[in-house]
């Protein structure tokens, strides 16, 4: 796979800090011609699921050989590894805590990336995932050793239940505008939801709801999602990541 040149990161780091400008540096020691786009690094601390599911929105945006470097590591310091993995035609870098698990195919190349002597407890960004990162972003010999992917932590995505009656499913993401994104497919053909005893009718945009209506939409994430029009829809029907989404056909 030839390297694009490019490598995304994103992060919990924030940027009141010090730490998003040291794992560049650290990239850009090995790799000066590297191009580095920030994703965010607004992620709530330690949130490994918001992260793998935001990588899952938006790796396929990029040119095939681009590098992923991912770092939301509660973890760190610890006997957690850190890998490096090629699937789907990109490479992605960050801790076998799960957060591959949306992008991680099953015949994925997964190397493991061990930790120098000279490295922090608490910042393996620095230290091990930025300088792999612009590693795999050179046309040049990858120095680590294979892995088994059997060996690394995935978890399932949220499935939708469409045994129960009526069908359910579940809010996994919640946008800064306040839209909350469900896990039904919007290929499901959908007449409206309810969350929290409040109805909420399918309209074909955000546009065809009132002002302060709640409405559903077909996301352009590929799933349904909960919007108000020029307004905030997890405050209007006071939903959390976990809400459950009863679907009326």
């Amino acid at each position: 796979m030839k390297p694009s040149g490019i490598i995304t990161f994103l992060s919990d780091f924030g940027l009141s800090d010090w730490f998003v400008a040291a794992v560049k540096g650290e990239i850009l020691k090995k790799n000066k011609h590297a191009v580095i786009v920030d994703v965010t690094h607004s992620i709530e601390p330690h949130d490994i699921y918001c992260a793998a599911f935001i990588l899952s929105q938006y790796f396929k945006n990029y040119p095939q050989g681009t590098v992923h470097l991912v770092v939301v590591d509660p973890g760190v310091g610890s006997e957690r590894r850190g890998i490096a993995v090629v699937s789907k035609g990109y490479v992605f870098i960050a801790p076998d805590n799960g957060i591959l698990s949306y992008v991680m195919e099953n015949d994925a190349i997964v190397y493991n990336l061990p930790v120098p002597e000279y490295a922090s407890a608490t910042f393996h960004g620095r230290d091990v995932f930025g300088p792999a990162a612009a590693c795999f972003s050179m046309n040049s010999s990858i120095p680590y050793k294979k892995l088994e992917i059997a060996d690394c932590l995935r978890f399932e995505f949220p499935r939708f239940n469409k045994k129960s009656n009526p069908n359910t499913g579940e809010i996994i993401y919640i946008d800064r505008f306040g839209n909350c994104i469900t896990n039904i497919p919007v290929s499901i053909a959908v007449h409206e939801l309810r969350v929290n005893d409040v109805i909420v009718p399918h309209v074909s945009c955000y546009a065809e709801g009132k002002s302060g209506e709640p409405v559903t939409v077909k996301g352009s994430s590929g799933y349904y999602e909960i919007s108000v029009n020029q307004g905030d829809a997890q405050d209007i029907i006071q939903a959390t990541i976990g809400s459950i989404v009863v679907i009326s056909k």
